[in-house]
């Protein structure tokens, strides 16, 4: 228990130093467990501005004072302002709860993580294992690369104060690491604009009711203010004339700030709220979920679109029936993916409504501009990872597509070549909105993930352009599978053959082992030149093992067909559209072996039963899935 009273001293020698900075602090304490507990500050003052992420019953004890919150439910804090967050690594490491949660401490703030001693904290036994193993595999099998690269992290960050048991702490840590920065971006408008950038684009916005069309696209990185000047924008219209505004987004969690600036803006009195509608007068403001919006399509003078990265490109277009539209995306961050956004939308946007504005919001609101701990999380949860840049005449500048080859890849040289993880994670992040950093621990972690990837020669060096992620799944225990077959077991893991036992009632699916494709991607600059196609070609012949390969996704024609010219047939069509995408979801398998041809083959009956005879089934048969699958 050496220690305590020195780190304690200067933990609380740097919050109170740091309150004078506009930047944010990151102090990293590491120890035993009980070492930990002791040195954890207890704020004399009010603690209602400190937030704990972290679980009692599996981690430390929160100050008193300190209501917890596990990192599964950090998305509560969003909305919120922190001066304090700590972090506690006894209750496992949550890449999605860290980047929530990391958001909400304002400047001056100072963010505590507390880890066991780094020596032992690769082999600490990680609760969230727990939750990345899936079946048959157990917590043990649970790779530890994420927390090695989250070392590596913090071993390379000169800004972060480090506190470690059994080692003197510095003598004078605030002189050394907390630079006093001031804020000098305060927007000239006054009230209630935090920024100038904020003032700009709200008042760009407003102009838009006088417009017959009217399309505004703003982004952000996260903390610029982004989803609040929406909400000054809605309540200023409110204010005015009668006006009837939509707004709507992947979750009501995500745009929390949008009804904190309706609150604080429009009169309390007159102002009528239940919980997804604000009434003023003649003026109303309602939330909708993307997939009701399209299906009822409710009559608006302004469509608001929040996090319009993390919704798909083809519902975001359905948008545009609407004659004013502000699409609002955040570029970096655990809410979606902006750089898929830029990429898969805006050509089609700039196609469908050439006379868009652009809108960027580059000041941060709760912190000043060049903060350590922003930077600190983009390095961890690679935030900013981006694919391999191509000139645009690549085609002339040594791109070489007849050198492409294929082969797989191993976690443990991805840890070790970041360059190499940020190609393939940035790859990854342009192929499908919901990639998340949670996304990041689950491939380097996850023991039923394979890594394939294709290359190309560019000017004499390989380059990663392609790549997909495969997850291992059958056989499954006999009597497993016969709970599952009884509907009274649902083990994590397993999609296909669990939705083939369950649903389908085909007790083959159980004896047979293969892999299914959770994301395929290929360079945006390099698409439609048969890359996908051979990449899957390459998966085929680099097994001898499996019954067969399958896939699940949300159901669009094109992908369909992308899939069924592969050689896969559908298996199953799930009853419930999703919310965001407004799709079924469709399992699609192509079988190998006698035993995985004979469960495509079943699959395929079942699947055609389905579509015929299933009145639950009958809305999808209805649109234009209907003339989509080959049986």
């Amino acid at each position: 228990m050496s220690g305590v009273e020195p780190v304690q001293k200067n933990i609380e020698a740097l919050l109170k130093a740091q309150q004078e900075s506009a930047h944010r602090l990151l102090i990293v304490i590491s120890g035993s467990r009980e070492w930990c507990q002791r040195v954890i500050p207890r704020q004399r003052n009010s603690l209602s501005r400190w937030s704990w992420v972290g679980d009692s019953d599996i981690g430390l004890q929160s100050p008193s004072g300190i209501r917890p919150v596990s990192a599964k439910q950090a998305h509560q804090l969003l909305g919120q302002e922190s001066d304090c967050v700590l972090l506690d690594c006894w209750s496992g490491f949550n890449p999605n709860g860290f980047g929530q949660v990391v958001g909400t401490l304002v400047a001056g703030g100072t963010f505590i993580l507390i880890t066991p001693l780094p020596e032992l904290w690769e082999g600490f036994s990680d609760p969230e294992y727990q939750h990345i193993a899936v079946e048959p595999y157990v917590e043990k099998d649970v790779g530890r690369r994420f927390i090695r690269h989250l070392q590596k992290t913090i071993v390379a960050d000169d800004q972060l104060i480090q506190f470690c048991e059994n080692v003197p702490p510095p003598k004078n840590p605030c002189s050394a690491s907390v630079t006093i920065v001031r804020a000098s971006d305060a927007a000239p408008e006054g009230f209630p604009y935090k920024t100038a950038d904020q003032a700009s684009v709200v008042n760009n916005c407003l102009k838009m009711v006088d417009q017959r069309r009217a399309v505004r696209v703003v982004t952000a990185d996260r903390g610029r203010g982004k989803s609040a000047a929406l909400g000054i924008v809605a309540a200023k219209l409110m204010n005015g004339d009668a006006v009837e505004i939509i707004l709507t987004a992947p979750s009501r969690s995500s745009v929390q700030s949008v009804f904190t600036m309706i609150k604080m803006l429009l009169p309390f009195e007159k102002l009528l709220c239940d919980r997804d509608s604000w009434t003023l007068g003649k003026s109303r403001m309602c939330f909708i979920l993307p997939d009701l919006l399209i299906q009822q399509r409710p009559a608006a003078d302004l469509l608001l679109v929040d996090e319009a990265a993390a919704i798909p490109a083809p519902v975001l277009l359905n948008m545009l029936d609407y004659q004013r539209v502000i699409f609002a995306s955040t570029l970096h961050g655990y809410e979606g993916t902006g750089q898929g956004f830029a990429v898969r939308f805006m050509p089609l946007l700039d196609k469908r409504v050439p006379e868009r504005v652009l809108l960027r919001m580059e000041q941060p609101v709760r912190w000043a501009e060049d903060d350590p701990l922003e930077r600190f999380t983009y390095q961890a949860l690679l935030l900013d990872a981006e694919p391999v840049q191509f000139p645009t005449t690549h085609q002339d500048q040594g791109v070489n597509l007849e050198s492409l080859s294929f082969k797989r890849l191993y976690s443990d040289e991805l840890v070790a070549n970041t360059s190499l993880l940020k190609q393939l994670f940035g790859l990854l992040i342009l192929a499908h909105y919901r990639t998340t950093p949670g996304d990041l621990r689950i491939l380097l972690d996850s023991p039923n993930i394979q890594i394939w990837a294709g290359f190309i020669v560019m000017n004499g060096e390989e380059q990663l352009i392609a790549t997909a992620l495969l997850a291992t799944e059958g056989p499954i225990a006999p009597e497993l599978a016969d709970a599952i077959l009884k509907g009274t077991r649902r083990p994590k893991g397993q999609l296909i053959p669990q939705t083939l036992l369950a649903h389908s009632q085909i007790p083959e699916a159980a004896g047979c082992c293969g892999l299914r494709v959770m994301r395929i991607a290929v360079h945006p600059q390099l698409q439609h030149r048969g890359i996908g196609t051979a990449l899957f070609k390459a998966i085929e012949q680099g097994y001898s093992d499996i019954d067969w390969l399958g896939t699940s996704f949300g159901a669009t024609s094109p992908l369909c067909d992308f899939w069924q010219k592969l050689g896969l047939r559908l298996q199953r069509l799930g009853y419930n559209r999703d919310k965001v995408s407004g799709t079924h979801a469709a399992v699609m398998l192509k079988g190998f072996t006698p035993a995985g041809c004979e469960l495509q083959q079943k699959g395929m009956l079942k699947a055609q039963q389905q579509l015929l005879n299933d009145p639950a089934i009958e809305s999808v048969v209805a649109d234009e899935l209907a003339d989509v699958f080959i049986f």
